[in-house]
């Protein structure tokens, strides 16, 4: 039996993001979004996997570089880009093009600089 507080949250999320809309897409527009579904939890997967074998490491369970062993956390580094180009690829954007964008972003913070947002002020 769903308790009260639980019963009003479904309730708010049927309200807030309604799926009427998913009833009046194609057959093909259905199962673009079930592959980018599967291909996002993909990446959280190996996510996970990365983080598992990091915690473990530092936790002194298992070997490697300072406890991580280094294969478990280069194969899921490895299939969570392999999945982001997979997403990327779905979304029809250039995966090299999107992560030089990212690169040229990142290189503009200045964490020492600005410890808030990093961000470069620029006069003017």
């Amino acid at each position: 039996m769903i308790d009260l507080k639980q019963q009003e949250l479904y309730d708010w999320q049927k309200h807030n993001f309604p799926t009427d809309h998913l009833f009046l897409l194609s057959k093909e527009e259905l199962v673009n979004i079930i592959l980018i579904l599967q291909v996002t939890l993909g990446m959280n997967e190996e996510a996970g996997e990365v983080a598992h074998a990091v915690l473990k490491g530092t936790q002194g369970i298992r070997g490697g570089v300072n406890g991580i062993d280094a294969n478990l956390v280069s194969d899921g580094v490895g299939d969570n880009l392999i999945f982001g180009q997979q997403l990327l690829s779905l979304l029809k954007r250039d995966s090299e093009k999107e992560v030089a964008k990212v690169i040229d972003s990142v290189l503009k913070r200045n964490w020492v600089d600005n410890r808030v947002n990093g961000e470069i002020e620029v006069d003017g």
